[in-house]
């Protein structure tokens, strides 16, 4: 399974609308991914640190493929059209990494 991570860093002056982000922007992003693949969405809020700290990210998203194939395929489809809509909720660039998940 492929798992892409978008992490938004925290900065002081941006903004992060984790309203539009979860019930707006990620619902278009299972639309416009779903008929490649996607299998699942998730988000992580950041809440703090394991010291009681603010958490250096506001969230960070968690879309699942079962391959790097069809996530390559969604992403040459549809991927701008998902990107473009950043702008709506944030004005932070966000950290994307692509990783296999392993099971421990």
């Amino acid at each position: 399974m492929i798992r892409i991570a978008a992490a938004y860093p925290r900065h002081a002056g941006k903004k992060f609308d984790l309203d539009y982000y979860v019930n707006t922007h990620l619902p278009f992003v299972s639309r416009k991914f779903g008929p490649y693949g996607l299998k699942k969405i998730e988000v992580d809020k950041g809440v703090g640190t394991h010291t009681g700290g603010e958490s250096p990210f506001f969230a960070i998203g968690y879309l699942y493929f079962n391959t790097l194939e069809d996530f390559h395929k969604a992403y040459a489809a549809v991927g701008a059209e998902v990107v473009a809509d950043h702008v709506k909720y944030t004005d932070v660039q966000p950290m994307i990494q692509v990783g296999e998940v392993t099971q421990c």
